[in-house]
């Protein structure tokens, strides 16, 4: 049996309880996950590691979710990397800016978490 190398994702996310629990319940599901708080950072560690998906909230310290998504998508190599929003931000011209661009979801707050990993597994098939 082959055992499928483990895929990651790196979180974006301001919210220190939210991080926490759903960076948990992601590994719990199979996945390596890189926690960050800061678009600047989340920035830095793509020079690093390069994640199957990344998931960002768009209210953020400095950078927001879609300035960085921006900076993301400027990087050839991440061009191809899902790209999930998850955020409070619950209006129709951000969500509609949001798949414009190029973004593979746009989820609000509060979220059902069957929906995240569902459309996880969609993005990142084994």
């Amino acid at each position: 049996m082959m055992v499928n190398k483990k895929k990651t994702i790196l979180f974006l996310e301001d919210e220190d309880e939210l991080l926490a629990t759903l960076s948990t319940l992601l590994r719990d599901q199979g996945y390596n996950v890189l926690e960050i708080v800061s678009a600047e950072d989340a920035l830095k560690k793509l020079n690093e590691a390069t994640p199957d998906l990344i998931i960002a909230d768009i209210k953020l310290p400095g950078i927001d979710g879609f300035d960085f998504f921006d900076a993301v998508r400027k990087i050839e190599k991440y061009r191809k990397i899902p790209f999930v929003y998850l955020t409070a931000f619950n209006n129709l011209q951000a969500a509609m800016r949001a798949k414009a661009e190029g973004a593979a979801d746009y989820i609000t707050k509060p979220f059902e978490l069957e929906y995240l990993i569902v459309r996880i597994r969609e993005l990142l098939p084994p």
